[in-house]
């Protein structure tokens, strides 16, 4: 058993060539050793020579991924015996830990080598979720049902394009009133004023509710989601807009299917064929919470 005295020693007998290799100028090393040497004031201090090795001693890395298939190849190609996986459904982040410890009575890990899974949302996801909640102008409500209209699955799309361009189309209106009929649909009543003839008077009826087919994260599925359309009459005006439907409870349900995915595998299913994407990351254990930083 090495003493306190025998580790003076073998200090001062390090100090002593690092001394002498001082006087000489240059002394050959051991690359990916550690040292004690002598500082300028006298005091030791370790030299570590690992970044001169052709390889390091240990891995370290912080890697970040945005879609399941990426992370599950990563996790495969570096995990060892100790590498756990961390799934967090409030931030919808994944985080495995490649060199963590290996559990039991077994070797600990350094925990300095991660790869996390940062989901990034679709833009059809932004689009819907920016307008969400928020009453529009005539105008700007035309514009963003143009925009999105291949989105919706219910009312059929060319609905959506007629209601679009029926609204561009009665800018210079007034709206006079809003009768829900007994289908849940809204007819907004119109009139609109020439100077060649009377006011001519009209319709435009728009649904209750839409229905959407929307990504939530950029490579993952897509769900369905209900969007209740909204209204105010201001004056001659009006505004519109939708409230979507417990958007929360479909990012919950496609993070939960994501951690699925890494779990078990993905299969996609195309033209009545199934072809394998991946396999998962099989026996290494995934548990719901965060790792320590």
């Amino acid at each position: 058993m090495t003493t306190i005295e025998d580790t003076k020693t073998e200090a001062a007998v390090v100090a002593e060539l690092a001394d002498q290799a001082a006087e000489n100028q240059r002394v050959a090393v051991a690359v990916g050793e550690v040292y004690l040497a002598r500082g300028d004031e006298g005091q030791l201090r370790l030299l570590d020579t690992d970044a001169y090795a052709e390889h390091p001693r240990h891995k370290a890395a912080a890697r970040s991924l945005t879609d399941a298939t990426s992370f599950v190849e990563y996790v495969n190609r570096h995990s060892g015996p100790g590498t756990e996986v961390y799934a967090h459904t409030n931030t919808s982040k994944v985080v495995a830990v490649i060199d963590s410890h290996e559990g039991g009575d077994d070797e600990p890990g350094w925990q300095k080598h991660r790869v996390s899974l940062d989901l990034e949302h679709s833009k059809q996801w932004l689009a819907w979720k920016a307008a969400d909640g928020k009453l529009l102008a005539q105008d700007e409500f035309a514009d963003f049902i143009d925009d999105q209209w291949n989105d919706v699955i219910d009312p059929e799309p060319a609905r959506m394009i007629d209601i679009a361009r029926t609204f561009q189309a009665h800018t210079k209106v007034d709206f006079e009133s809003a009768i829900r009929e007994p289908s849940g649909d809204v007819k907004l009543s119109y009139v609109e004023d020439t100077k060649a003839k009377a006011g001519q008077k009209g319709d435009i009826e728009i649904p209750a509710r839409i229905q959407l087919a929307l990504r939530p994260y950029v490579g993952g599925p897509i769900y369905s989601i209900w969007a209740n359309f909204r209204y105010r009459l201001r004056g001659g005006s009006v505004v519109l807009g939708f409230k979507l439907e417990r958007p929360e409870l479909i990012l919950e349900a496609a993070f939960a299917d994501i951690v699925t995915e890494i779990r078990d595998g993905r299969t996609d299913k195309r033209d009545g064929t199934e072809t394998r994407v991946h396999d998962g990351i099989g026996g290494v254990p995934i548990f719901m919470g965060r790792p320590a930083a």
